[in-house]
């Protein structure tokens, strides 16, 4: 029954009955992307840019990176357009949300219950009478149905397990059974005379009529005798014959045998029930949705992977309504955004299709690759690839002294190293000097720029997980806080900068000497001590500080220095000199007269805040005496 309520809802619609007969082997074509009856697929190699959709219709995704990729420029357009390409995923699909008829099916008309709790009216007959076939009560049509308080049945939910079979063909089609009922009564009965009603059923059509009922009422003013054939009496009181199937050209006669017991025109009602048979069958087809992505396991950043997208239709029935909802991992990109949707349509039994979708690799790492077939009917299917995007990378370091001295020459070893997945290309290798160093060598044919102070070295190719080593010799020529800058560079736009500081430092090398401009010299004479200090270093002596310490054969007349000075007894001190420059010099005089006559020894020493232990100095001087 239902299956004919569908098949109506059908007709009224004006659809056409699916018929399995009619499907056709499917199409293998690797491309799909061309005009097919009633839906179109563009013939673009990436139908997933094809089209946007408005920006009302689509809901902002999360992810590591932004959820849309960079605008096409385009219109906003409808979300499914004719051509049948890739479009951004709306949020929920209005044309997703109902069945794909809205039509409902009609309930099946429900039965009439009887009642179980009223008994049959009794039949009052003549007691003289002696009927030949008296009156049996019948039975309820059906067992009645438990309710419960809320008057609901207990039947069993329609959409349970059915059991229904299908019935015979000739049952198929619009079934028409025609009866014919004629009740047959004398013209004149009389009072306490008995009477016979005939009533006469005639199957006058061309299908058999089943489950024939014939039903009547015991006329007033009348009492029933008897019937033929015998008969049931209902809840109603009614006179019942179960007549069964009539088939066509059949005739069925029935009687009432009654006793007038009143004047006045005497009749009854009689009635015919019968049923219909009608079957219908539908073949039932189950369609299928497979679907599986193919394409590289790995991609260089900033190339295209294309997968290729296979989803087939191995079932008995037609898959309506396929819809492919893509998922970009966040390692790629499509310029349409991360969530894409493409309506395939409708797949026959066998058919397969085949698509090309060209993503961009964004960021380096393994990424999977989601992709969903749905369809009506709770179809579905989902597909997964694994993705590397490989990529490489750059990192640079510098290895030698923080620390240097002035005029003393360093080594710096910069090395280039790529930790990435793979090759780089192209690679460059810089390192800009301050200009407290000065450029002096280099290895591995690295060449100095002496307009921009840097040394370069380039290397075709740097394969992943490796290391490049160079060595630079540079001068200390300023003393200060500098610093080498070094970056290396390589195609893709690999970038890596360090920058390694260096202290240039300088020495103060103090050197004194000390002589006598006479000597030897007679008893009462002077000598002259002249004292030098020079520093030889790179940096300033600061604190300079000379003692001298005469003789008592020796006397100090006079006293010359940079510094003031003072005189204890044979000790002289000089106050400290605050800086000495590198290169430069200080000299100190101290003349004396000879006392005695003998070898003299004059002794000076030197301190500055660099030394940490002072420079001692002896000068001897030979006095004489005449004798």
């Amino acid at each position: 029954m239902v299956l004919g309520w569908i098949a109506i809802a059908n007709a009224q619609r004006g659809e056409p009955s699916s018929d399995p007969s009619s499907t056709t082997s499917a199409s293998q074509d690797a491309n799909p992307l061309r005009a097919v009856p009633s839906r179109s697929i563009p013939p673009a190699a990436d139908p997933f840019g094809l089209r946007k959709v408005p920006a009302s219709s689509v809901t902002a995704t999360s992810a590591e990176q932004p959820a849309s990729g960079p605008s096409l420029g385009e219109p906003d357009q409808p979300a499914h357009t004719s051509d049948g390409g890739y479009s951004a995923r709306p949020d929920r699909m209005a044309s997703r949300v109902g069945p794909r008829y809205a039509d409902p099916i009609p309930p099946a008309k429900t039965l009439a219950k009887t009642s179980t709790n009223s008994e049959p009216a009794p039949l009052r007959i003549d007691p003289f009478a002696m009927p030949a076939n008296p009156m049996r009560n019948s039975k309820p049509d059906r067992t009645p149905i438990a309710k419960d308080s809320f008057g609901r049945s207990d039947e069993p939910p329609l959409e349970s397990e059915g059991a229904g079979l299908p019935g015979d063909q000739q049952l198929e089609g619009a079934q028409n059974p025609q009866l014919s009922i004629q009740k047959i009564a004398p013209k004149e009965i009389q009072v306490g005379k008995p009477a016979v009603f005939r009533i006469v059923v005639r199957n006058v059509g061309q299908i058999a009529a089943g489950a024939v009922e014939v039903r009547d009422m015991t006329p007033k003013g009348t009492k029933l005798q008897n019937t033929t054939p015998q008969a049931n009496r209902n809840a109603k009181g009614e006179i019942v014959w179960t007549v069964g199937t009539l088939r066509p050209g059949e005739q069925w006669t029935g009687t009432m045998q009654l006793m007038p017991t009143a004047e006045g025109r005497i009749g009854s009602v009689a009635t015919v029930h019968f049923g219909a048979d009608a079957s219908a069958s539908s073949m039932a087809t189950r369609p299928q949705l497979v679907v599986e992505t193919t394409g590289p396991d790995s991609v260089l950043i900033g190339e295209q992977a294309k997968l290729v997208i296979t989803v087939s239709n191995p079932g008995s029935g037609v898959a309506a309504g396929v819809v492919l909802d893509e998922r970009i991992p966040p390692g790629l990109q499509h310029p349409a955004g991360d969530e894409l949707e493409y309506e395939v349509g409708d797949l026959k039994p066998g058919e397969t299709r085949k698509l090309e979708l060209p993503l961009a690799a964004r960021r380096p790492g393994r990424s999977t690759n989601w992709l969903t077939a749905r369809g009506d009917g709770s179809l579905r299917a989902e597909s997964r690839l694994d993705i590397e995007v490989l990529a490489p990378q750059l990192d640079v370091a510098v290895d030698g002294p923080r620390r240097r001295y002035l005029e003393r020459q360093a080594t710096y070893t910069l090395s280039v190293k790529n930790p990435g997945t793979a090759p780089a290309k192209q690679v460059e290798l810089a390192a800009e000097l301050p200009a407290g160093l000065k450029f002096v060598s280099a290895n591995n044919a690295g060449y100095y720029e002496e307009s921009t102070r840097t040394v370069h070295w380039r290397l075709e190719e740097l394969p992943a997980r490796e290391i490049g080593s160079v060595t630079m010799v540079t001068l200390p020529v300023e003393a200060g806080q500098h610093a080498i800058r070094l970056r290396g560079s390589a195609q893709k736009g690999l970038v890596a900068e360090k920058q390694q500081p260096v202290l240039v430092e300088g020495v103060a090398a103090v050197l004194f000497q000390v002589a006598d401009t006479a000597d030897p010299i007679g008893l009462g004479e002077e000598t002259t001590y002249e004292v030098r200090v020079v520093n030889q270093g790179s940096k300033a002596a600061s604190n300079v500080r000379l003692t001298a310490l005469l003789p008592p054969e020796l006397k100090a007349t006079a006293v010359e220095g940079p510094t003031r000075y003072s005189a204890e007894s044979d000790r002289i001190t000089f106050d400290g000199l605050a800086q000495l420059a590198p290169k430069d010099e200080a000299v100190f005089h101290i003349r004396a007269k000879a006392l005695r006559a003998g070898d003299l020894r004059a002794r000076f020493q030197l301190l500055t805040d660099d030394l940490q232990t002072p420079v001692n100095k002896e000068e001897s001087t030979r006095v004489y005496a005449d004798e």
